[in-house]
C-alpha cells in the first residue's frame, strides 16, 4: 500500500503535466468509447434489420425492378389466397408511381430518370399497412393520422416531410396535384431525401387517380420468420407462376449488412488507434518522469529500495494517470459522443458500398438513402459494460506504460547517478 500511495501521490507533483496528459489521454479514450458505442449499436441494428427486413418477400411484375420498368402491372386478384399460405403473416399490395417535379402541376411527369433529380413518389397502400417506400424501407407517421378503412377511394393523403415543406402543406390542408385536390391527413418521415419526398394515398384512391383500377405494382409478403422465408418463396412461386417474379429482400439485407460490417471494421480500427495513442502518451510520459527522477531513483536504491518497490511505484503512477485520462474521456464522451458518432457514421456511409448513385442506377441511390437513414438512428449511449471495458483498457495501458519504462530505472546504479548529478 505504501508503494500505491507514493505512486498516486507522485501524479500530482507536476499538475500542469498531469492535466495535459489527462486531456490527451481523455481525447483518445473519448474516441475509443465512441467507436465501441457505435459498434455495439450497429450490432443491435443488424439484428433488428434482419428481423424486420429479412422476412419481407416481394412479388413484382415479371421482368420489372421494384415494380417499375418492364412488365405489366399485376392484377390485384393475384393476391387471393396468399394470406392463407403457411408461415405468411401479412400480405400488402401497393401501387407505386414516380414523377419529375416541375414538368406539370403537382406530381409532374412520370419518368424513371426523375429519380435522380426532383422526384416525387406516389404510393398507394391499404389502411393499417406500413408506408412502404420505393427500394425498400418504410416511412413513419410523425403527425396527423394514418389511413382507415373508410378512406378507401377518398382524396386523402399522407405527405412526406420534404414534399410538405417544399409545397407548404400542413395537416388539414387541401393541396392540388395532377388535377386532383387532396386533403393532407398526416405527415411522414423516412429519414432520407427520396423517402421524404413521397405522397401516400389509399390504394383504391391511387388506382382511381392513375386509371389503374384493380391493378397494383407489387405485393409485399411477410414470412413468419427468417427460417421460413425460403418455404414461403417457393409457395408463392407455385401460386403466381410466370405472371410475376418472387424475390426475397435477402439481397438488400446482405448489402446493408456488408455496409454496416465495413463501418464496424472502421470502428474497430478506430478503437485500436485510440488505445494505441493513449498507451504511447502514457509510455513517453513515464519515460520523461523517470529521466527527471534519476537522482531520486538513485537515492531510493541506495537506501535499500528493491526492484519491486520501484516497479510498483511507477506502475501505480502510470495507472493513476491512465485512469484519470479514461474518466476525462468518459466525461468528454457524455458531452460530445453523439455528435462525434453521427459525423463518423455519416462519413463512413458515404463511402459504403451502395451508398451513392452508382452507374446512374436509381436503386443504389435509394438503398444508400435507406442505409443512411438506418445508421442515422444509431445513438452513442454509455452503458455499464462500456464503462467497465474502457476502464479495463485504461488499467492495461497504465500497467504497460508504467512497467516498460520502469525497467530502465532498474538498470540505474546509485553510485553513477549520484556522481553524475
Amino acid at each position: 500500500m505504501h508503494n500505491a500511495r507514493r505512486g498516486i501521490r507522485n501524479v500530482w507533483r507536476s499538475k500542469v503535466r498531469t492535466l495535459t496528459v489527462a486531456l490527451l489521454v481523455g481525447l483518445a479514450m473519448c474516441l475509443a468509447v465512441t467507436m465501441m458505442s457505435i459498434d455495439s449499436s450497429i450490432e443491435s441494428q443488424l439484428a433488428s434489420i434482419a428481423e424486420s427486413v429479412g422476412t419481407i418477400i416481394e412479388v413484382r411484375p415479371a421482368g420489372s425492378y421494384m415494380g417499375f420498368g418492364r412488365g405489366e402491372p399485376l392484377d390485384i386478384s393475384l393476391i387471393e389466397g396468399m394470406d392463407s399460405l403457411a408461415h405468411v403473416t401479412a400480405v400488402e399490395p401497393v401501387l407505386m408511381h414516380q414523377y419529375v417535379v416541375g414538368t406539370s402541376p403537382g406530381f409532374g411527369e412520370r419518368s424513371l430518370e426523375g429519380i435522380m433529380r426532383n422526384r416525387v413518389f406516389v404510393v398507394g397502400v391499404e389502411a393499417g399497412r406500413p408506408l412502404r417506400l420505393f427500394g425498400g424501407g418504410t416511412a413513419q407517421l410523425i403527425s396527423g393520422r394514418g389511413f382507415e378503412e373508410t378512406d378507401a377511394g377518398r382524396l386523402v393523403a399522407i405527405v412526406g416531410k420534404t414534399y410538405a415543406e417544399e409545397n407548404g402543406v400542413v395537416v388539414g390542408d387541401l393541396f392540388e396535384a395532377g388535377g386532383w385536390v387532396f386533403e393532407a391527413i398526416g405527415l411522414s418521415e423516412a429519414g432520407y431525401q427520396l423517402g421524404d419526398n413521397a405522397v401516400f394515398l389509399p390504394l383504391a384512391t391511387a388506382q382511381q387517380v392513375f386509371g389503374l383500377e384493380g391493378q397494383i405494382s407489387m405485393v409485399y409478403v411477410t414470412a413468419e420468420s427468417l427460417s421460413h422465408v425460403d418455404t414461403v418463396v417457393e409457395a408463392l412461386k407455385a401460386q403466381v407462376g410466370d405472371a410475376a417474379d418472387v424475390v426475397s429482400q435477402g439481397g438488400m439485407l446482405s448489402r446493408v449488412g456488408d455496409s454496416m460490417d465495413m463501418v464496424r471494421r472502421a470502428t474497430k480500427t478506430g478503437v485500436w488507434a485510440a488505445l494505441a495513442t493513449s498507451g504511447l502518451v502514457i509510455f513517453f510520459t513515464m519515460i520523461l518522469v523517470i529521466r527527471e527522477r534519476q537522482r531520486e531513483i538513485g537515492v531510493l536504491k541506495a537506501i535499500g529500495s528493491g526492484n519491486f518497490d520501484l516497479l510498483s511505484g511507477f506502475a501505480w503512477e502510470a495507472l493513476a494517470l491512465s485512469v484519470v485520462g479514461a474518466l476525462v474521456g468518459i466525461l468528454l464522451f457524455t458531452t460530445f459522443g453523439q455528435g462525434l458518432a453521427e459525423r463518423f457514421v455519416s462519413q463512413s456511409v458515404t463511402t459504403a458500398p451502395g451508398s451513392g448513385m452508382s452507374g446512374g442506377r436509381a436503386g443504389w441511390a435509394v438503398q444508400g438513402g435507406i442505409l443512411r437513414a438506418q445508421l442515422g438512428t444509431i445513438s452513442a449511449s454509455l452503458s455499464l459494460n462500456l464503462v467497465l471495458r474502457i476502464l479495463g483498457s485504461a488499467v492495461g495501458l497504465g500497467l504497460l506504460g508504467g512497467l516498460l519504462p520502469a525497467l530502465y530505472a532498474l538498470r540505474l546504479k546509485p553510485a553513477e547517478v549520484l556522481r553524475n548529478d
